[in-house]
């Protein structure tokens, strides 16, 4: 129970995190996807279910105030919940470097997406330009809000399970 509150609280956090604070304080003219990197960090340390369950809130979230119809983001980052899922299973709580890989390839995948979605199919066919100015720089910056999200929530998921086992023990 403690989990699904802490999941909903940092869905909710992220997407406020993204949608305001985050919209403030754009670098090269973008922001970090911090819901993306939510949904990778919990993919990659708890497995697909729950990747695929913050990926299809965090989503729905997004569809409901930003999209243009609701699913469209739902099913992309649930989409990116149940493939980083497969990562849990070589995953170390002290390696880094697989979640923010992880985070890279996701934005890419996103913006490529939505270079196809909102670009492409109105019939803007700069992709050269949309990649140096919008795809890369957010990968970067993604990549650096990443790596001080992550230790948050790597923190707040070890203090879970070690709440958890604790509880066990006394049963």
């Amino acid at each position: 129970m403690k989990r699904i509150i802490v999941a909903a609280i940092s869905i909710l956090m992220c997407f406020l995190l993204q949608t305001s604070v985050f919209d403030l304080f754009k670098l090269a003219n973008t922001a970090p996807n911090v819901l993306l990197i939510l949904v990778s960090s919990v993919a990659v340390m708890r497995g697909q279910k729950a990747g695929m369950l913050t990926g299809f809130f965090s989503g729905l979230l997004l569809d409901i105030f930003y999209g243009a119809w609701l699913g469209g983001f739902a099913f992309v980052y649930m989409f990116f919940g149940f493939v980083d899922g497969y990562f849990n299973r070589i995953y170390y709580s002290d390696d880094n470097f697989l979640p923010l890989i992880m985070i890279a390839v996701d934005d890419l995948v996103y913006g490529l997406v939505m270079y196809i979605v909102y670009g492409l199919l109105q019939n803007h066919l700069h992709f050269l330009f949309y990649l140096k100015s919008y795809i890369l720089p957010e990968i970067v910056y993604t990549v650096a809000v990443g790596l001080v999200l992550y230790q948050i929530m790597l923190r707040v998921n070890d203090r879970l399970d070690r709440n958890r086992k604790e509880s066990e023990d006394y049963v």
